[in-house]
């Protein structure tokens, strides 16, 4: 679930062996400007709930829903995806391990988390710096999410591991990760060793979202158990469709209650936005039967992305959260969407005014005409003929 509260969070992190921060300067991270939705976006919705709805009283949850400020994500540094390293020989990585802390809600997709290292140098003695980056799986960008404070390599000892404690607070949807770690030696410019994924599985698929995310339920008994996105209109044929259909089926162990449904969406890199809150609608014990669709039409206002989206179950009577289905499953990550006014399609060629042209070509085939070829025939008969006569 997204909770509002932590809108105004940014990454918090814990970090052990506090030393003299880094001031050194690599000149090789940009900006990630986030994909941002415009204030006066306009879409349409129609939801559909198999089993029929009730309307319940709820004015005042849906009020807080509005009232609620939105969750905001910061323009992130990134790594670019071709560096040049200036690797030295001298400093290198011995290893490094990772430790899956919190998991709140209990979906195997962690808040918190660990990367130890180990880094040594065959000269002894050196002061070094480290740059963290994630990146989720599927996704081109190495996002820095931490840069450490100088601490000492103690030569070729093994007992100078270091450590860096992360909290998600915001900004990262439920999915897995994948950690890369740059260092540095302080007073010199360029990378000096680099390890990540492909060096060691321990860095590779790490589970884990951000805190707003990571939030238990509330009303246990209830379960999203199919998911379903089905992309309908792609005017421009970009690859990116400005009509789409989720549809979910909702269970819970008893009969006869209802709930109702909040969609969120967020584009690649930008903020969560509270896209959608349903009626309330049945939900049965099981089958099919109380399968929610909603068809959802972008007008204007959402730039072209992948986006994620989450849905957020409320019981009806109390409020309360009963559950969430989010990017953890593939249905809903990273979907290419885009509004009406993007996927405008492309005018055709505007025919001229008439007129006659007359071309010919160099080289290659051509059209065949059936006059040459008689022509040609009739020559190649009369040469034969010629031939014959003059012997």
């Amino acid at each position: 679930m997204l909770r509002p509260a932590l809108a105004s969070s940014l990454l918090a992190l814990t970090v052990s062996l506090a030393a003299p921060h880094a001031g050194a300067a690599e000149g090789r991270v940009s900006t990630l400007e986030p994909a941002r939705l415009e204030a006066q976006r306009v879409a349409e919705y129609a939801g559909n709930a198999r089993a029929g709805s009730k309307h319940l009283a709820k004015e005042t949850a849906r009020k807080a829903h509005a009232d609620e400020p939105q969750l905001k994500t910061q323009a992130r540094a990134k790594r670019p995806a071709v560096v040049e390293k200036a690797q030295a020989s001298h400093i290198y990585f011995r290893n490094a391990s990772s430790r899956l802390i919190t998991d709140r809600d209990g979906d195997g997709h962690h808040s918190e988390f660990r990367i130890r290292f180990d880094a040594d140098s065959s000269v002894g003695d050196v002061l070094v710096y480290a740059k963290l980056y994630l990146r989720r799986v599927g996704e081109p960008d190495w996002l820095l999410y931490h840069t450490t404070d100088d601490f000492w390599l103690d030569g070729l000892s093994g007992s100078d591991d270091y450590y860096v404690t992360t909290t998600l607070d915001d900004g990262f949807a439920t999915g897995e990760y994948d950690v890369l770690i740059d260092l540095y030696e302080v007073g010199y410019s360029g990378i000096v060793a680099t390890i990540d994924a492909y060096d060691t599985n321990a860095l590779a698929y790490l589970p884990l979202e951000e805190v707003g995310l990571d939030v238990p339920i509330e009303l246990p008994g209830y379960s999203i158990r199919d998911v379903e996105t089905l992309l309908l209109i792609d005017a421009d044929r970009d690859g990116h469709y400005s009509r789409f259909e989720i549809a979910f089926d909702p269970d819970a162990d008893f009969d006869g209650t209802f709930v109702y449904a909040v969609v969120w969406v967020r584009p690649r890199g930008g903020e969560w936005i509270e896209e959608h809150v349903s009626e309330d609608f049945l939900v049965d014990s099981s089958g099919d039967e109380d399968l929610y669709v909603l068809t959802i039409d972008w007008i204007s206002g959402y730039p072209t992305s992948f986006y994620d989206v989450q849905i957020d179950l409320f019981d009806s009577a109390t409020g309360a959260l009963v559950a969430s289905a989010g990017s953890e499953r593939p249905e809903l990550a990273q979907i290419p969407l885009e509004d009406q006014q993007r996927d405008a399609r492309v005018n055709p060629p505007i025919a001229g005014p008439g007129g006659s042209a007359s071309s010919r070509e160099r080289g290659g085939g051509g059209a065949f005409n059936p006059w040459w070829l008689l022509a040609f025939t009739l020559l190649t008969l009369a040469r034969f003929t010629i031939r014959r006569s003059r012997t």
